[in-house]
């Protein structure tokens, strides 16, 4: 142990002396660059005293001096731009490109300067002006993230003259420019797309060159398939190896992004690389956070998602470089990989969300739709903390995105398609993604004004109108406003799946809004199934034999089935045709007798959904083949066993045992409570048998009977009144949690008199009558 010890203290001291000695070492350092003097050129060149004297020549070497050193004093540059602007005409071609790389290494963005230094310049309309030199100015200005019409005078000289002059690396470097600035010249386009195809006939380019190529060719969507298959046949499939990670990276995103080569270049061209990296680990070893969120989402685009070795290889690449992600580059990936199915997937999801919170404190509101959608598809949720981070970040974000919709992008702008699609990833992934403890009203608050702006400008589909009526579903909150926002007139005729129509039609019900407009489209999309149903054959023993087409063996499953059923039904099938309908029963009908669910507890709930859904049903046809088979199916599941679900939300186990305790001492001798009782997929929270009398149903409803913020029951507690009302012959009675007494005494008499008033309306209802369902008015 002492020996131990005592080589412990020997390695402790031996660091200390060490980072004594690298201390005093980079202090020396220090004190050296303070008292290194600058050269007098320097020193003149960073003198502001100086700066109004220098020749145009001489301006433009001190401007790209500055740039280079990094050297930002408002002084001097504020200097520079007013010599600048005195001498902007004896300026030549090669002083602009000095001054203006300057400006790009510096950072220092000053427009109106810009605009007076190209509006008067002296080389304009010289043929004979040096295509390289404006080349370097064009890249500049990009860099700067200037304005496409700052371009013109840039742009005027190429479309006018040859780019003989420039090498493919020059040529490529100054498409990659356009590209930044989103500039869509057709003109320089095609001469620099012509240029590019005769360098790639004759010569390899070279792989810097045509990686930014054929990327700023597919930033612009200026997809020259000619361009792209000589540059992939004569350039790249001869010297794979040749290129980089990062230039793999971006040559694939760029064919993925091109679908008019898409099919014909990227698989093999993946396939080859991929090939290579696996061969070789270069995957795990070369690849940056950058490298692999292009490659993750290339993969995804080309549908090559399949392919188990370089999943892992992606997922544990990643997994070295968690901590080095920017926010968006990990959004990219992470949203990207969960669709890339691997043992070491779920490990790097799973890591990427303990380690959130630093991306979510500088992550766009695109950014935090991918996260959403990438941890909400996987089951991983949020700890409380970062929950409460998220919902923050998505409202100051959200506000960013509408100031920036508010200066001017048209309704059919990419920002604003960006922004639709984020919001539909927002509302989806949310819903799985957050703590419980998140409160569900202000996180619909937060996003509510974009929503409303994206909807003005008719940018919201109707799978994003889905999500977000899912969403406002799932939090129990109805906004009529925003529901009438989301009916677009303009996607009224367009045709929907019928998983969409699933998709819109659960909300709808759960939210008892009877959209004309949504369900319409719903009831198009499911009655063009419902037309070419089989007819029903009897067979020989009376059993009612489908004949199944091959149409008939869908996708959709049991349970989604069901859903739909009882969605329709929880809105009374309004607006929805008996084609439609009898389509949602048939297929419902196919999947009882092919396709029942193994779980014992979601069958249980299928039944539920589907006797619920059929007796509203045959109160509108009475006798519907399809609705009675599938009723006495769902009686005949009750019959085996087991626990019934309940598609009625469970009320305040607090209230409930009050209410049950004072009908307890406010009942008569031979009365008996029923607690529970199972109908036609609800349960009844209390019943009430009493020799002589009807059966008296007591729904206790609590906070969570209600949508948030009213006094409206949901959807599904008024559509289980209304089948209790329809079974027993009189409405059950509500007791309300802001009406409930505090009082023992007074909790019996309120019992006692709401008994009594009911028994007594029932009796009128239901003498000499057939009772029909009606809807329950809520308090």
């Amino acid at each position: 142990m002492a020996a131990v010890l005592r080589s412990s203290l020997q390695r402790l001291r031996k660091s200390r002396a060490s980072a004594t000695s690298r201390g005093c070492a980079a202090t020396a350092r220090e004190k050296s660059k303070k008292t290194e003097a600058r050269s007098p050129l320097l020193e003149f060149q960073l003198d502001a005293r100086e700066v109004k004297h220098m020749a145009p020549h001489v301006l433009a070497s001190a401007i790209a001096s500055a740039g280079a050193g990094r050297h930002t004093s408002p002084t001097l540059w504020r200097a520079y731009a007013v010599r600048a602007s005195e001498v902007r005409r004896r300026l030549t071609l090669r002083d602009l490109r000095r001054l203006f790389q300057g400006h790009a290494a510096a950072g220092k963005k000053d427009i109106s300067l810009f605009r007076d230094l190209l509006d008067d310049a002296s080389w304009k309309g010289d043929p004979q002006a040096s295509a390289r030199d404006l080349c370097f100015v064009a890249i500049a200005l990009a860099k700067l993230r200037c304005n496409d019409d700052i371009f013109e005078a840039v742009t005027t000289h190429f479309a006018e003259n040859t780019m003989d002059d420039l090498e493919s690396i020059d040529v490529s470097s100054l498409a990659n420019a356009f590209s930044r600035v989103a500039l869509t010249h057709k003109v320089c386009w095609a001469n620099i797309s012509e240029r590019l195809r005769a360098d790639a006939s004759s010569a390899l380019l070279p792989p810097a060159a045509a990686t930014m190529a054929l990327n700023a060719f597919a930033v612009v969507k200026q997809c020259d398939s000619e361009l792209f298959m000589s540059v992939v046949d004569s350039s790249i499939r001869p010297c794979i190896a040749d290129y980089t990670i990062t230039q793999a990276a971006l040559l694939l995103d760029a064919l993925a992004r091109c679908s008019s080569v898409t099919a014909q270049l990227a698989p093999d061209l993946f396939g080859s690389f991929k090939r290579l990296w696996l061969s070789q680990g270069h995957l795990q070893e070369l690849a940056g956070p950058e490298d692999l969120a292009h490659l993750a989402s290339s993969a995804v685009k080309l549908g090559i998602v399949q392919e188990e070795e370089l999943n892992l290889a992606l997922a544990s690449a990643g997994l070295q470089h968690v901590g080095q992600f920017s926010p968006s580059q990990l959004a990219l990936f992470c949203s990207n990989l969960a669709r890339l199915p691997s043992a070491g997937r779920a490990a790097f999801l799973a890591v990427a969300a303990l380690q959130v919170q630093r991306t979510l404190r500088f992550s766009s509101f695109v950014d935090l739709g991918l996260l959403s959608q990438a941890f909400g598809s996987s089951s991983i949720a949020l700890t409380r903390e970062a929950s409460e981070l998220y919902l923050q970040r998505l409202s100051v974000v959200s506000k960013e995105e509408l100031a920036n919709l508010a200066q001017g992008p048209g309704s059919g702008s990419d920002l604003v398609n960006s922004l639709a699609a984020a919001l539909e990833r927002v509302a989806e992934g949310s819903l799985h993604l957050l703590s419980p403890s998140v409160d569900g009203e202000l996180l619909l608050a937060s996003i509510r004004p974009l929503t409303l702006e994206l909807c003005a400008r008719r940018a919201v589909r109707p799978r994003t109108a889905a999500a977000v009526l899912g969403q406002h579903a799932h939090f129990c909150v109805r906004d009529q406003e925003l529901f009438e926002a989301l009916e677009d007139e303009d996607q009224s005729s367009s045709d929907i799946s019928a998983t969409l129509a699933g998709r819109l039609l659960r909300p709808l019900g759960a939210l008892g809004h009877p959209s004309e407009h949504f369900l319409q489209s719903v009831d198009k999309s499911l009655s063009i199934w419902g037309k070419r149903l089989s007819a029903t054959i009897q067979s020989d023993s009376g059993v009612p034999n489908v004949v199944f087409e091959p149409w008939t063996r869908s996708t959709r499953s049991l349970p989604a089935l069901a859903a739909d059923l009882f969605a329709a039904a929880l809105l009374d099938f309004a607006f929805l045709s008996e084609v439609s309908v009898t389509y949602l029963f048939s297929a419902a009908k196919t999947q009882c007798q092919l396709n029942l669910p193994a779980d014992s507890a979601l069958r249980m709930k299928c039944a539920g959904e589907i006797a619920a859904a059929s007796q509203v049903w045959l109160q509108h046809v009475a006798g519907h083949r399809e609705a009675c088979w599938l009723a006495d199916w769902a009686e005949e599941v009750f019959s085996t066993g087991g626990p019934q679900h309940n598609l009625a939300p469970q009320p305040s186990s607090a209230l409930l045992r009050s209410v049950f305790a004072a009908l307890q001492r406010a009942q008569e001798p031979g009365d008996e409570i029923l607690v529970a009782w199972p109908m036609h997929g609800f349960r009844a929270d209390l019943a009430l048998r009493r020799p002589g009398a009807t059966t008296m149903a007591i729904e206790v409803c609590s906070k969570e009977c209600f949508y948030s913020g009213s006094q409206r029951l949901l959807a599904r507690c008024a559509m289980k009144h209304r089948v209790l009302t329809a079974a027993l012959g009189a409405p059950p009675v509500q007791v309300s949690h802001w009406e409930w007494p505090w009082r023992h005494d007074d909790q019996a008499k309120f019992l006692r008199s709401r008994c009594e008033s009911v028994w007594s309306q029932g009796t009128k209802d239901c003498k000499g009558k057939h009772l029909v369902l009606k809807p329950l008015v809520s308090p």
